[in-house]
Parts: structure tokens; sequence; C-alpha cells
């Protein structure tokens, strides 16, 4: 009879309990959460200013004990590991990148620091030299020839990438990011998310990433933890969280809901599944809903319409070019096939 291999989660997190003290008095950040991160996943953890994401990463890396629970990584618990010997690399915020370093000394930092003792990733030999860990992790970055700048000659994309290195050096079984893109212009930010997603895939480093960014969330994620108040609200995939919400918290704050009741019953459409209505949408089976425009916010391809139906306020997202004659204060007939029932 044939084993059968069971296969280890790269990160587990069982009933973390944590609390801040905050004038005398213990103020609960988390409770009771527990996660499983698959290896060589992107997980993100999403989730408002002080929901306690944060605090989770600084768990996960060690800097804070919790009050309760367990933490493992690649199957070992960490509570008696210290920070600097987890198998973690972190990305911070605004990268923390040494400004009077060349890029070189930032990524080699860690390794002298280690005494160059660690390997960098899979494809690179145990033996290798810190020079030579250095260049292999800037040829699979494309920071070669970026080796002799200093951070202020960087743009923000290569920045993110000479931190990314700086992590991945080291070789770590948990790459965690906490908010990394958060100080990037829009245009910036949409083209570093791409590169970092390429990344994290060709080289298959297991990824925790926090954001309050619900789009970064979506495009960037395999699995996301919609956290609230310390607490998971829900855990699946951008999908799943997108049209398949298991509570009105997550409705609203995975995109935005319009959440209708009807009957007895709440369901939530989302702006852009209406359309502007015709005569043939009712037989279709679709839903009529009347309104007068209250306000419209042009999008570009698409432009926001606040639309008063009865006593509610819905948020509508039409085709501009079709809906490039609809003013403020005129009636409006829309339509709507999707719905999602709570």
């Amino acid at each position: 009879m044939s084993e059968k291999t069971i296969e280890k989660n790269a990160l587990s997190l069982r009933n973390i309990a944590f609390s801040y003290e905050n004038a005398g008095k213990k103020e609960k950040i988390i409770d009771g959460f527990s996660l499983d991160v698959d290896e060589g996943s992107f997980t993100t953890l999403l989730g408002s200013s002080g929901c306690g994401k944060t605090t989770l990463l600084r768990l996960i890396s060690g800097f804070l004990k919790p009050d309760s629970g367990t933490i493992e990584i690649d199957g070992i618990d960490q509570g008696r590991i210290e920070p600097n010997k987890r198998a973690v690399g972190m990305v911070f915020q605004d990268y923390a990148l040494f400004p009077h370093m060349t890029v070189r000394q930032n990524i080699e930092y860690g390794l002298k620091i280690k005494g160059g003792k660690k390997s960098i990733l899979p494809f690179s030999k145990k033996s290798d030299s810190i020079e030579e860990k250095v260049v292999t992790i800037s040829d699979k970055l494309s920071l070669h020839g970026l080796l002799g700048r200093y951070p202020d000659e960087l743009s923000g994309g290569q920045q993110q990438r000479v931190a990314l290195a700086r992590a991945l050096v080291l070789n770590p079984k948990i790459l965690l990011m906490d908010e990394p893109l958060s100080s990037l212009d829009k245009k910036m930010r949409e083209t570093v998310r791409g590169e970092l997603k390429e990344i994290q895939k060709r080289l298959g480093v297991t990824t925790v990433y926090v954001t309050h960014d619900q789009e970064e969330a979506l495009s960037l994620s395999d699995r996301i933890a919609v956290i609230d108040k310390g607490k998971i609200m829900q855990y699946g995939s951008p999908k799943e969280l997108y049209f398949k919400p298991q509570n009105r918290f997550v409705a609203d704050f995975v995109g935005k809901a319009n959440f209708i009741e009807e009957d007895g019953r709440t369901f939530v459409v989302r702006p852009e599944w209406f359309t502007l209505a015709d005569g043939n949408d009712e037989r279709k089976g679709g839903k009529i809903i009347q309104g007068r425009v209250l306000s419209s916010e042009f999008l570009g391809q698409k432009t926001r319409f606040v639309v008063e139906s009865g006593s509610q306020k819905l948020t509508v997202d039409l085709d501009s070019i079709e809906a490039a004659e609809i003013q403020v204060g005129s009636d409006i007939k829309v339509c709507f096939y999707s719905e999602i029932s709570l």
C-alpha cells in the first residue's frame, strides 16, 4: 500500500489573540484569528485602517507575541523563535532602503549581518558567495544594471524591486509586504502591481500582502482574507468575494454595492450590472427600476449616476456614450439581470 503524502501549509495561524495596552486597559486587536496559507500562493489581508492587518504581519514576523494561539511556518511552531531567526522576509510600506548605500549594498546588507551563510532561493547553490547571491537575485529582478545607483536615483518601481531583492536574497519561506504601493501615484502603482504579480508567480515565493485597497487586492491575489475588527469576515478567491459575498460587510467592502430590499429579503446589485432599460428587458426577465438622477460623475469609459428610486439611492454605472444625454434631474429607467442574495 502506498503512503499518502500529507501536504503542509506554508503558514498556519491558529486561534490568534492579541491585545494592546491602552490607558492601563487591554484593547483586543486580534480575536480568535485562524488562517492557512498555501505554499507558493499570494494571499492578501484586506481591511480598513485599524482592523488589525498590520498587527498580524508583526505577529507573523515575531516583532509582536500573541496573547494566545499558535503560528506555524512550514509546520514549525514559531513561538520560541526570535524575529531574526524566523524564515520571513519583510517589505515595508516605505521600502526602508538605506539612502547612503548603493543598490548592491542594500541587497547584500542582510547577508553580511547573517554572515552570508544562507542560500538565496532554490535557483542558487548553498556555496554561493555573497556576490554571487546578489548577482543572481539582481538578474532575476532586472536590477543588474542598477547595482551602483543610490535609492534617490531610482524610480518607484525600481525601489520596489530593490526592496524585494533585499528580502528575497535571505531565502524566506514567507514574504511579508505591508502596503508597499501606497506611496506611489495611480499610474505607477498599476505598473508596479503588474511587475510584482509577475515576479511572485515566476519565483513562487509564498507571499502575505497587506492593503486597504480593494482593487489592488482583487488584481494581485490568489486568496483574500477580508478583516474587520481583528476577525476574518470571509476568506476566498477574488471572484468568490466579489460575486459570492457571505455577508453585507464583505459585499460593501469589496467593490461598490447597492443593497436592495424586496419582499423581506436583501440582495446586492453592483453598479456596473445596470444597463439602460428598453422595451424588451422585462420580457427577457430583467428587473426594471425607475428613478430620478440626483448626480453624475464622468469616469471616462463609464459615467456614475446616483439615482433616487422611492426611498432608495442607487449607484448606477453606465456606458458613457450610451448615457451621454442623461442630465441631472431627469427621469431614468434602468435594468439589471444579475443579483446576489444575502
